[in-house]
C-alpha cells in the first residue's frame, strides 16, 4: 500500500488533488491510502506519532509550519520519502536543495503534468523491489511480488505461479497469504477459495471466469459463485481500461 500525504492550506485544492491521486492510482492498478493535512504542523505531528508516507504533496507557503520547514524536519528521520512541491519555487531554490524535492507543480494544477509526475514518483518508489517470503523444508525463500501471477491452494499446500512459468510451494493457508498481502502496493483478488490473483496479470473477465497472462499463455480461472459480485465490483473499479470486460 502506497501511503500519500497531501499538505496544503487550500482545502478546495486538496480535495481536487486527492481526487486526481485516487483516479490515477486506480488507472495504474496501484493501491494507495491518502491523508490530507491543512498545514505542516499537523503533518509533522502525524509523523511524530509513527505514520510514514511514500509520497508527500506539499505547499511551500503555509501558515503555522511552511512546506520547507516541514520537509527539513521530515528529512531528519526519513531520507526516502518523495516530495512534490506545490506553488512557485524560484525564490526558494537554495532552501529546497537540502530537502531534495522530487518535482514541482504550480497552481492552477496542470493535469497532464500531474499525471506524468505521479507516474514517475510511483515508478521511483516501486524500484525498491518487494518480495513475498515463505518457508519450505526449514528454508526461508522469497520471490519478487511483481512476478507472482497467482497463488493456488491445494490440499493445505499453497502453490505460487510466476510470470516466467516457474512455480514454488509451501505449506500454509491461502487466507493467511491474502491477509499478508492486504497492505502491499499490488492488488491481489481472492476470486475463489483456491485462487488469489495478481490484478496486473488479468487480461479479461466475464461473470464466471477471469483470464490471466502467464509466460506468453492465457489461462482461465473460475470465479466462485459466492464471490462473483464482489470480484466484478473490484475489477470494474480498478480496471480503468486495462482489463477487457466481456
Amino acid at each position: 500500500m502506497l501511503r500519500i500525504a497531501i499538505c496544503d492550506d487550500d482545502l478546495g485544492f486538496t480535495g481536487s488533488l486527492e481526487t486526481l491521486v485516487l483516479e490515477e492510482s486506480r488507472s495504474m492498478g496501484i493501491r494507495v491510502d491518502t491523508y490530507v493535512f491543512s498545514d505542516g504542523r499537523t503533518l509533522l505531528k502525524s509523523i511524530q506519532y509513527g505514520e510514514r508516507y511514500g509520497l508527500i504533496f506539499i505547499d511551500i507557503e503555509m501558515e503555522q509550519v511552511d512546506g520547507i520547514s516541514a520537509a527539513r524536519k521530515i528529512r531528519e528521520t526519513d531520507r526516502s520519502v518523495l516530495f512534490i512541491y506545490i506553488s512557485g519555487y524560484d525564490k526558494y531554490l537554495k532552501d529546497l536543495f537540502e530537502v531534495e524535492p522530487f518535482r514541482f507543480l504550480s497552481k492552477p494544477l496542470d493535469k497532464e503534468k500531474f499525471r506524468r509526475y505521479f507516474k514517475e514518483a510511483c515508478h521511483r518508489i516501486g524500484e525498491t523491489e518487494v518480495f513475498y517470503q515463505f518457508t519450505f523444508n526449514r528454508e526461508i525463500r522469497k520471490v519478487p511480488l511483481k512476478d507472482v501471477v497467482y497463488f493456488e491452494s491445494r490440499n493445505r499446500v499453497v502453490h505460487i505461479f510466476l510470470r516466467d512459468g516457474s512455480t514454488a510451494h509451501f505449506y500454509g493457508k491461502l487466507s493467511a497469504v491474502e491477509k499478508e498481502l492486504a497492505d502491499s502496493r499490488r492488488y491481489f483478488l481472492r476470486i475463489h477459495q483456491s485462487f488469489l490473483v495478481n490484478y496486473d496479470y488479468i487480461t479479461k473477465m466475464n461473470f464466471f471466469n477471469i483470464t490471466i497472462s502467464m509466460n506468453g499463455k492465457e489461462i482461465e480461472l473460475k470465479i466462485s459463485e459466492d464471490r462473483q459480485k464482489e470480484v466484478r465490483r473490484h475489477l470494474c473499479t480498478m480496471a480503468a481500461g486495462k482489463a477487457v470486460i466481456e
